[in-house]
């Protein structure tokens, strides 16, 4: 079962996705597809059973990694072509006690950074460039890359990986319901609903402040993207009437005063993009991957499908 979608590009406009499943005893396997026309030979391959009960192939695993099962919210990606894995310590003692592995799926190298004290549901990553920022219920951090002081200056490098903990946030984390990044890629929007309380807040990461905007949400589920050719905010809907179908946002005017700011407009596309296939088949999530480009996105959808 898919957990988590990754992307990267690499050399000659090969475009890729990294999906993290949580299927190996040990833990994680992480395998690659080809997004471009003609590249998905694995995913073209069925089972020998009956035509009825033909199930495709998924990948090879790219990669395998020893992590805690059933915890597939600690994964991220950030700084480029990396794959963390932000997992608390294994009770078995597999892992590098106070370390957490990042996987670049270019070089396939293997590098490790601090670990965090113990994160709890739920948790949101919130890649900003090289500055990932994760909120949890207890706590809200940025990983940053540092210079080093003189006094370790022999090191091979002149830097080193600290996580920095921030204020919490104006609100309680178990009510966000969606986010998104601003297109001048600053500014994180956070909207929150407990009951018929709705409110959606800005945070800026280099001033690490946040903001009010106003008494309303996005409307989207998780989390939303920025398209250059809408100049709007789009996002995957998980009411049961319109699961499948995108919402699209406009970009809030947000440098208003506290709470002043107007309810951007919105609109549901009536297309639902979700496979309806076997009716035996069980949708369990999906996710909407910004791919990069102008109005270009990948749809994971995760179904159990259930083969007689």
């Amino acid at each position: 079962m898919p957990k988590r979608p990754r992307k990267c590009k690499h050399g000659g406009g090969r475009e890729r996705l990294y999906l993290v499943f949580d299927d190996w005893c040990h833990g994680y396997s992480i395998r690659m597809v080809n997004l471009l026309p003609g590249e998905n030979h694995q995913q073209t391959a069925f089972s020998d059973q009956d035509d009825q009960d033909k199930v495709p192939h998924f990948p090879r695993p790219f990669f395998r990694m020893v992590a805690p099962r059933e915890s597939p919210k600690y994964f991220t990606s950030a700084f480029g072509t990396r794959i963390l894995a932000m997992h608390p310590r294994d009770p078995e003692g597999d892992l590098l006690e106070g370390y957490f592995p990042m996987l670049d799926v270019r070089s396939r190298c293997v590098t490790t950074g601090p670990r965090q004290r113990d994160l709890f549901y739920p948790i949101y990553h919130l890649p900003v460039g090289n500055k990932p920022f994760t909120m949890s219920s207890y706590s809200f951090e940025m990983l940053c890359l540092e210079e080093l002081s003189d006094k370790v200056s022999h090191r091979n490098s002149s830097k080193e990986w600290s996580w920095k903990e921030l204020e919490q946030q104006p609100f309680n984390v178990c009510d966000v319901t969606s986010y998104s990044l601003h297109p001048e890629e600053r500014t994180f929007l956070i909207s929150t609903k407990k009951d018929t309380t709705e409110a959606t807040f800005s945070f800026d990461t280099e001033r690490h402040s946040s903001k009010l905007l106003g008494n309303w949400v996005l409307p989207f589920d998780g989390q939303g993207h920025f398209d250059q050719h809408l100049k709007a905010f789009v996002g995957l809907s998980k009411e049961p009437d319109t699961l499948g179908q995108i919402y699209c946002c406009d970009v809030p005017i947000y440098g208003t005063c506290e709470g002043q700011c107007p309810v951007p407009s919105m609109n549901l596309r009536k297309e639902n993009l979700f496979i309806s296939g076997d009716p035996r088949d069980k949708h369990v999530g999906a996710t909407l991957v910004y791919m990069g480009g102008v109005s270009k996105f990948c749809l994971v959808q995760c179904v159990n499908k259930e083969v007689a």
